[in-house]
Protein backbone atom coordinates (compact mmCIF):
# COMPACT_ATOMS: atom_id res chain seq x y z
CA UNK A 1 0.00 0.00 0.00
CA UNK A 2 1.36 3.23 -0.73
CA UNK A 3 -0.42 6.66 -1.71
CA UNK A 4 0.58 9.62 -2.96
CA UNK A 5 1.86 12.23 -0.54
CA UNK A 6 -0.83 15.42 -0.64
CA UNK A 7 -0.68 18.85 0.85
CA UNK A 8 -2.27 17.29 4.27
CA UNK A 9 -1.34 13.81 3.93
CA UNK A 10 1.92 12.00 3.80
CA UNK A 11 2.52 9.13 1.65
CA UNK A 12 0.50 5.88 3.68
CA UNK A 13 2.84 3.04 4.11
CA UNK A 14 2.14 -0.56 5.85
CA UNK A 15 5.04 -0.63 7.88
CA UNK A 16 6.43 1.13 10.56
CA UNK A 17 8.41 4.31 9.79
CA UNK A 18 10.14 3.93 13.27
CA UNK A 19 11.28 -0.28 13.23
CA UNK A 20 10.02 -1.21 9.59
CA UNK A 21 7.73 -3.41 10.78
CA UNK A 22 4.64 -4.18 9.28
CA UNK A 23 1.31 -2.44 10.02
CA UNK A 24 -2.25 -3.62 10.12
CA UNK A 25 -4.47 -1.18 7.96
CA UNK A 26 -5.91 0.83 11.21
CA UNK A 27 -2.97 0.88 12.96
CA UNK A 28 -2.45 4.10 15.23
CA UNK A 29 0.73 2.72 17.10
CA UNK A 30 2.89 0.01 16.21
CA UNK A 31 2.37 -3.01 17.74
CA UNK A 32 6.44 -3.57 18.08
CA UNK A 33 7.97 -0.80 18.77
CA UNK A 34 4.62 1.38 20.21
CA UNK A 35 5.70 4.72 17.85
CA UNK A 36 2.80 6.73 16.89
CA UNK A 37 1.97 6.06 13.08
CA UNK A 38 2.28 10.03 11.75
CA UNK A 39 -0.40 10.22 9.05
CA UNK A 40 -0.59 14.06 8.16
CA UNK A 41 2.25 16.99 7.17
CA UNK A 42 3.73 18.93 9.55
CA UNK A 43 1.62 21.64 10.39
CA UNK A 44 1.91 24.69 13.42
CA UNK A 45 -0.46 22.59 15.62
CA UNK A 46 0.88 19.38 15.71
CA UNK A 47 3.87 21.02 15.92
CA UNK A 48 3.48 22.54 18.95
CA UNK A 49 1.54 19.36 20.34
CA UNK A 50 4.87 17.29 19.68
CA UNK A 51 6.68 19.87 21.55
CA UNK A 52 4.26 19.61 24.63
CA UNK A 53 4.24 16.16 24.61
CA UNK A 54 8.22 15.27 24.47
CA UNK A 55 8.98 18.39 26.96
CA UNK A 56 6.51 19.91 28.64
CA UNK A 57 3.21 17.37 28.45
CA UNK A 58 1.30 20.55 29.33
CA UNK A 59 -2.51 19.59 29.27
CA UNK A 60 -5.79 19.16 31.59
CA UNK A 61 -3.51 17.44 34.19
CA UNK A 62 -1.15 20.86 34.21
CA UNK A 63 -3.87 22.54 36.77
CA UNK A 64 -4.56 19.51 38.13
CA UNK A 65 -1.19 18.75 39.47
CA UNK A 66 -0.79 22.52 40.21
CA UNK A 67 -3.45 22.69 42.20
CA UNK A 68 -3.00 19.40 44.35
CA UNK A 69 0.66 20.22 45.01
CA UNK A 70 -1.17 22.91 47.35
CA UNK A 71 -3.81 20.54 49.01
CA UNK A 72 -2.00 17.09 48.61
CA UNK A 73 1.10 17.30 47.48
CA UNK A 74 1.54 13.96 49.03
CA UNK A 75 -0.78 12.22 45.79
CA UNK A 76 1.11 13.62 43.71
CA UNK A 77 4.88 13.19 45.03
CA UNK A 78 4.03 9.77 46.81
CA UNK A 79 1.58 8.83 43.80
CA UNK A 80 4.61 9.04 41.14
CA UNK A 81 7.01 7.52 43.43
CA UNK A 82 4.56 4.41 43.80
CA UNK A 83 3.68 4.68 39.98
CA UNK A 84 1.22 6.55 39.06
CA UNK A 85 1.74 8.47 35.88
CA UNK A 86 -1.13 9.85 33.91
CA UNK A 87 -3.20 11.26 36.83
CA UNK A 88 -0.88 14.15 37.02
CA UNK A 89 1.95 16.07 35.29
CA UNK A 90 5.79 13.84 35.32
CA UNK A 91 8.26 14.64 37.30
CA UNK A 92 10.11 15.83 34.93
CA UNK A 93 7.56 17.11 32.70
CA UNK A 94 6.65 20.01 35.39
CA UNK A 95 10.25 20.92 36.06
CA UNK A 96 11.03 21.23 32.32
CA UNK A 97 7.43 23.64 32.65
CA UNK A 98 9.31 25.39 35.46
CA UNK A 99 12.75 25.54 33.66
CA UNK A 100 10.13 27.44 30.63
CA UNK A 101 8.67 30.02 32.76
CA UNK A 102 12.01 31.08 34.87
CA UNK A 103 13.41 31.20 31.16
CA UNK A 104 10.87 34.07 30.43
CA UNK A 105 11.10 35.50 33.55
CA UNK A 106 14.85 35.84 33.31
CA UNK A 107 14.70 37.29 30.09
CA UNK A 108 11.67 40.05 30.65
CA UNK A 109 13.81 40.45 33.81
CA UNK A 110 16.72 41.63 32.25
CA UNK A 111 15.60 42.96 29.02
CA UNK A 112 13.20 45.40 30.28
CA UNK A 113 13.24 45.77 34.10
CA UNK A 114 16.84 45.14 35.57
CA UNK A 115 17.58 49.03 35.30
CA UNK A 116 14.64 50.12 36.91
CA UNK A 117 14.71 47.96 39.60
CA UNK A 118 18.29 48.71 40.74
CA UNK A 119 17.04 52.55 40.24
CA UNK A 120 14.37 52.14 42.31
CA UNK A 121 16.72 49.60 45.04
CA UNK A 122 19.91 52.72 44.52
CA UNK A 123 17.54 55.56 45.77
CA UNK A 124 15.50 53.17 48.36
CA UNK A 125 17.45 51.12 50.39
CA UNK A 126 21.20 51.71 49.57
CA UNK A 127 21.73 55.43 49.46
CA UNK A 128 25.02 55.51 51.47
CA UNK A 129 26.90 52.63 49.45
CA UNK A 130 28.92 53.76 46.88
CA UNK A 131 28.52 52.95 42.70
CA UNK A 132 30.98 50.17 42.66
CA UNK A 133 28.49 48.18 45.68
CA UNK A 134 25.54 48.86 43.38
CA UNK A 135 27.39 47.28 40.64
CA UNK A 136 28.91 44.55 42.17
CA UNK A 137 25.07 43.19 43.29
CA UNK A 138 23.74 43.86 39.83
CA UNK A 139 26.75 41.94 37.99
CA UNK A 140 26.41 38.89 40.71
CA UNK A 141 22.38 39.50 39.82
CA UNK A 142 22.88 39.12 35.91
CA UNK A 143 25.44 36.22 36.57
CA UNK A 144 22.69 34.35 38.77
CA UNK A 145 19.89 34.93 36.42
CA UNK A 146 22.59 34.24 33.32
CA UNK A 147 22.95 30.63 34.74
CA UNK A 148 19.61 30.29 36.38
CA UNK A 149 18.27 26.96 34.34
CA UNK A 150 21.94 25.19 35.61
CA UNK A 151 21.61 26.15 38.88
CA UNK A 152 18.65 25.20 39.10
CA UNK A 153 19.25 21.55 37.28
CA UNK A 154 22.38 21.16 40.10
CA UNK A 155 19.92 22.40 42.98
CA UNK A 156 18.24 19.27 42.46
CA UNK A 157 20.14 16.40 43.37
CA UNK A 158 21.77 18.55 46.24
CA UNK A 159 18.78 19.00 47.88
CA UNK A 160 17.85 15.37 47.42
CA UNK A 161 21.28 14.45 49.05
CA UNK A 162 20.62 16.89 52.05
CA UNK A 163 17.27 15.53 52.20
CA UNK A 164 18.39 12.00 52.02
CA UNK A 165 21.34 12.74 55.21
CA UNK A 166 18.77 14.33 56.95
CA UNK A 167 15.87 11.52 57.03
CA UNK A 168 18.82 8.91 57.30
CA UNK A 169 16.55 7.17 60.14
CA UNK A 170 13.61 6.79 57.49
CA UNK A 171 13.73 4.09 55.29
CA UNK A 172 10.42 5.29 53.50
CA UNK A 173 12.39 6.90 50.68
CA UNK A 174 15.64 6.25 48.70
CA UNK A 175 18.14 9.04 47.27
CA UNK A 176 16.13 8.80 43.71
CA UNK A 177 12.88 8.96 45.40
CA UNK A 178 14.16 12.10 47.12
CA UNK A 179 14.78 13.24 43.50
CA UNK A 180 11.41 13.17 42.29
CA UNK A 181 10.61 14.65 45.61
CA UNK A 182 12.38 17.96 44.93
CA UNK A 183 11.84 17.74 41.34
CA UNK A 184 7.68 18.45 41.79
CA UNK A 185 8.39 20.67 44.89
CA UNK A 186 11.61 22.72 44.04
CA UNK A 187 9.83 23.39 40.43
CA UNK A 188 5.90 23.94 41.82
CA UNK A 189 7.46 27.02 44.41
CA UNK A 190 9.83 27.96 41.54
CA UNK A 191 6.68 28.20 39.28
CA UNK A 192 4.98 30.08 41.71
CA UNK A 193 7.69 32.42 42.32
CA UNK A 194 8.17 33.11 38.94
CA UNK A 195 4.91 33.91 37.36
CA UNK A 196 3.91 36.25 40.44
CA UNK A 197 7.26 37.76 39.90
CA UNK A 198 6.27 38.07 36.28
CA UNK A 199 2.89 39.35 36.97
CA UNK A 200 4.60 42.41 39.63
CA UNK A 201 7.87 43.14 37.86
CA UNK A 202 6.24 46.35 36.84
CA UNK A 203 6.38 47.62 40.21
CA UNK A 204 9.57 47.35 42.16
CA UNK A 205 8.74 47.82 45.26
CA UNK A 206 6.08 45.29 44.70
CA UNK A 207 8.60 43.23 42.70
CA UNK A 208 10.86 43.76 45.87
CA UNK A 209 8.83 42.66 48.65
CA UNK A 210 7.32 39.53 46.41
CA UNK A 211 11.22 38.14 46.09
CA UNK A 212 11.61 38.60 49.93
CA UNK A 213 8.36 36.37 50.60
CA UNK A 214 9.19 33.81 48.05
CA UNK A 215 12.21 33.54 49.29
CA UNK A 216 10.38 32.66 52.75
CA UNK A 217 8.42 30.32 50.70
CA UNK A 218 10.75 28.43 49.31
CA UNK A 219 11.20 26.92 53.08
CA UNK A 220 7.72 27.45 54.11
CA UNK A 221 6.48 25.07 50.97
CA UNK A 222 9.44 22.57 51.31
CA UNK A 223 8.50 21.41 55.51
CA UNK A 224 4.46 21.54 54.17
CA UNK A 225 5.86 18.79 51.40
CA UNK A 226 8.27 16.74 53.91
CA UNK A 227 5.41 16.72 56.54
CA UNK A 228 2.75 15.92 54.17
CA UNK A 229 5.11 12.82 53.16
CA UNK A 230 6.61 11.77 56.13
CA UNK A 231 3.65 12.51 58.51
CA UNK A 232 5.81 14.65 60.63
CA UNK A 233 4.78 15.76 63.64
CA UNK A 234 5.25 20.22 64.71
CA UNK A 235 7.99 18.97 66.79
CA UNK A 236 10.06 16.54 64.48
CA UNK A 237 9.64 19.27 61.80
CA UNK A 238 11.65 21.72 63.79
CA UNK A 239 13.90 19.26 64.51
CA UNK A 240 14.68 18.23 60.70
CA UNK A 241 14.29 21.83 59.27
CA UNK A 242 16.99 22.54 61.94
CA UNK A 243 19.21 19.89 60.43
CA UNK A 244 18.19 20.46 57.19
CA UNK A 245 19.46 24.21 57.66
CA UNK A 246 22.46 23.12 59.39
CA UNK A 247 23.81 20.62 56.77
CA UNK A 248 22.34 22.71 53.91
CA UNK A 249 24.48 25.82 55.50
CA UNK A 250 27.82 23.81 55.39
CA UNK A 251 27.07 22.63 51.82
CA UNK A 252 26.44 26.19 50.62
CA UNK A 253 29.86 27.28 52.46
CA UNK A 254 31.67 24.50 50.71
CA UNK A 255 30.12 25.45 47.09
CA UNK A 256 30.18 28.46 47.11
CA UNK A 257 34.37 28.66 47.74
CA UNK A 258 34.14 26.44 45.12
CA UNK A 259 32.82 28.30 42.85
CA UNK A 260 34.63 31.45 44.02
CA UNK A 261 38.24 29.63 43.35
CA UNK A 262 36.88 28.36 39.57
CA UNK A 263 35.21 32.42 39.32
CA UNK A 264 38.70 33.78 40.17
CA UNK A 265 40.62 31.33 38.46
CA UNK A 266 38.96 31.53 34.97
CA UNK A 267 39.33 35.43 35.70
CA UNK A 268 35.20 36.03 35.53
CA UNK A 269 35.69 38.11 38.44
CA UNK A 270 38.50 40.47 36.86
CA UNK A 271 36.50 43.01 35.20
CA UNK A 272 33.91 42.91 38.62
CA UNK A 273 37.66 43.66 40.67
CA UNK A 274 39.12 46.53 38.73
CA UNK A 275 35.36 47.98 38.76
CA UNK A 276 35.40 48.20 42.42
CA UNK A 277 39.43 49.44 42.37
CA UNK A 278 38.10 52.66 40.14
CA UNK A 279 35.86 53.53 41.48
CA UNK A 280 36.96 53.07 45.08
CA UNK A 281 39.70 55.78 43.72
CA UNK A 282 37.10 57.67 42.19
CA UNK A 283 35.61 58.40 45.67
CA UNK A 284 38.56 58.50 47.33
Amino acid sequence: MNIEKSESKLVVVDYCRNCSKNLSSNAVFCDHCGGKIIKNRITTKNLLEDFNDRFLSIDAAFPKTFIALYRNPEDVIGGYINGVRKKYMSAFGYFALSLSIAGIYVFILREYFMDSIFENISSETIQNQDQAQLDFVKQFTNSINEYQALLSILSIPILALISRIVFWNYKQFNYLEHVVIYLYAFSHINLTVYILAILTIWSPSIYLFFSFVGTIGYVIYLCYVLKRLYGLSFKKLILKTSLFALIGSIFFLIISILVGIIMFKMGMLDELIENIKAANEVTG
